[in-house]
């Protein structure tokens, strides 16, 4: 018998909590940073902690506001090309994504103080691009073993919700779509799980096996921008110190299709579309110091404290399904468009930088910075009670990481210099977890997640004085990263797909100083 087609009313609501919550990956993803800044900063690795005097290096470290004896304002813009390529036994697939940005927009004045100690007190303004989240790929599979009807069972077996199969049925009178774990409801109403021999979830009796066909197209787009307030001064040209107050805003959306067939079957099989839209404002304090020994060296010292969000997110997926020759089961299933209000914290950091200054020949620099995701990045209900599950996943699969900032200027003449760095950020995933020996908390029906390698930066730039005035800087970053890409959490990662994403940037920053 052909089950009817389930089509629900659309409207917001807020959720219970056992529907939807955030979970490990969407923190991770949210608390992450690109290598940004002024294109002369980039362009040197972005290893500008101890130098300061330029809006990328003050938000690596406040005290570099100290060093500035004039005032500026300074904007930087930003072309992306993200190239994201996913291998799998089908073979390699690229997708590209162009983006054009504002990267940041800057003001610092200086007000002298009449001091032989503190000459100047510096105030700043600057908005600041943090991180884009713009890219898009697509994976196919053929002849696997393994289905998402499995990982519903899954679901639907480990749910504390899920009483009974009454509880997932959505022709007896209640919605459970509300109450129950959306996959586990969509597998049980179309007919893809059921009640198996030993009284729990199984798939259903005749699924293929080494004949499954899936592919999973998605799109990612938004950006983690900050709106800085600096001030800072530096005594007796020896030690700088800066304080940094930011609001910061993060915007996120996600559209993806996951879909199967069967081979041997017509027309059998399902697509589950998924639409994501994140939003929150939060805020930071950043404080510096930068110690100037002798002229030609420098040390500087910053702590970044985590940023504390409100975030919502709007939540919405469709699930159609035909698998006639299996079962008899066609329809679809529309879920209610959700609101989700929580809470997240981000992981505190800390940077060490060191710089050497050769005269006005050049300049040679390197910053370490440590990123605590492990202890400080947690996620919290609306009302500030612990997400327990996903704050345990967080402490027992990620750990404290590492960044390595590298980068030299050569001044050629008066006006014209030469810059090249390198950057490593290292992923904190554990090991045990990058192996896919612990499962991944994934929320709602969005199961795609990427495990993530380190991340590479090689850059190099120009920059050029027209006058006392007004200077331009260029800079040009290559970055790289490799991933595993999983559909959803499966027992044999064999069936995973390689997803290299590789960036172009090329950043063009005006300045004017008065």
């Amino acid at each position: 018998m052909k089950r009817k087609i389930l089509l629900l009313s659309v409207c917001f609501f807020f959720s219970l909590g056992a529907v939807y919550a955030q979970g490990e990956m969407d923190a991770f993803k949210l608390s992450q940073e690109d290598l940004t800044g002024s294109a002369r900063s980039v362009s040197m690795g972005g290893a500008f902690g101890a130098l300061g005097g330029d809006i990328g290096g003050i938000a690596i470290n406040p005290a570099g506001i100290g060093v500035y004896r004039s005032s500026e304002i300074v904007t930087t813009l930003n072309f992306q090309n993200t190239k994201a390529e996913a291998s799998s036994n089908v073979g390699k697939i690229g997708k590209d994504k162009f983006k054009f940005n504002f990267d940041n927009l800057a003001f610092v004045t200086a007000i002298p103080l009449n001091s032989d100690v503190a000459p100047l007190l510096n105030f700043g303004f600057s908005y600041n691009r943090l991180k884009n989240f713009d890219r898009q790929y697509r994976t196919e599979g053929k002849d696997l073993n393994l289905s998402m009807a499995h990982y519903m069972a899954h679901r639907a077996n480990t749910s504390t919700s899920i009483k009974n199969p009454n509880d997932l049925d959505l022709e007896n009178g209640d919605d459970p779509l509300y109450d129950h774990d959306w996959m586990a409801v969509f597998g049980y109403n179309s007919g893809l799980i059921g009640i198996n021999d030993e009284g729990g979830y199984g798939v259903i009796k005749g699924m293929p096996q080494g004949a499954i066909y899936n592919s999973l197209y998605s799109r990612e787009k938004g950006s983690v921008s900050s709106y800085d307030f600096n001030m800072g001064t530096t005594f007796s040209d020896l030690l700088s110190i800066g304080l940094t107050l930011s609001v910061t805003d993060i915007k996120y959306h996600l559209f993806s299709d996951y879909n199967e067939d069967y081979a041997g079957y017509n027309k059998t099989g399902f697509t589950l579309s998924n639409e994501l839209k994140s939003e929150g404002a939060g805020f930071q304090v950043t404080a510096g110091v930068i110690l100037k020994p002798i002229n030609e060296f420098r040390i500087g010292v910053a702590y970044h404290s985590p940023t504390w969000y409100n975030m919502t997110d709007y939540y919405y997926a469709g699930f159609d399904y035909n698998i006639s020759s299996l079962s008899g089961y066609e329809g679809r299933i529309t879920t209610p468009a959700m609101r989700y209000d929580y809470r997240m914290r981000t992981p505190d950091k800390w940077t060490v930088s060191m710089a050497g200054v050769l005269g006005q020949i050049a300049i040679i620099s390197a910053d370490y910075e440590y990123t605590n995701y492990s202890n400080n990045m947690r996620l919290f209900e609306d009302n500030g009670k612990d997400i327990a599950l996903a704050n345990e996943s967080i402490k027992n699969h990620y750990k404290g990481a590492s960044t390595l900032r590298v980068g030299a200027e050569v001044r050629f003449t008066p006006q014209f210099s030469g810059r090249v760095g390198y950057a490593w950020m290292q992923s904190p995933l554990k090991k045990e977890f990058r192996d896919g020996k612990h499962e991944a908390m994934t929320v709602g029906s969005i199961n795609q997640y990427t495990l993530d390698g380190d991340r590479n930066y090689f850059t190099y730039g120009l920059g050029y004085r027209f006058s006392r005035h007004f200077y331009t800087d260029i800079a040009f970053v290559m970055g790289s990263q490799k991933s595993d890409l999983l559909p959803f959490d499966i027992e044999n990662k064999g069936q995973a797909s390689a997803l290299k994403v590789n960036t172009f940037q090329g950043l063009l920053t005006l300045g004017y100083k008065f």
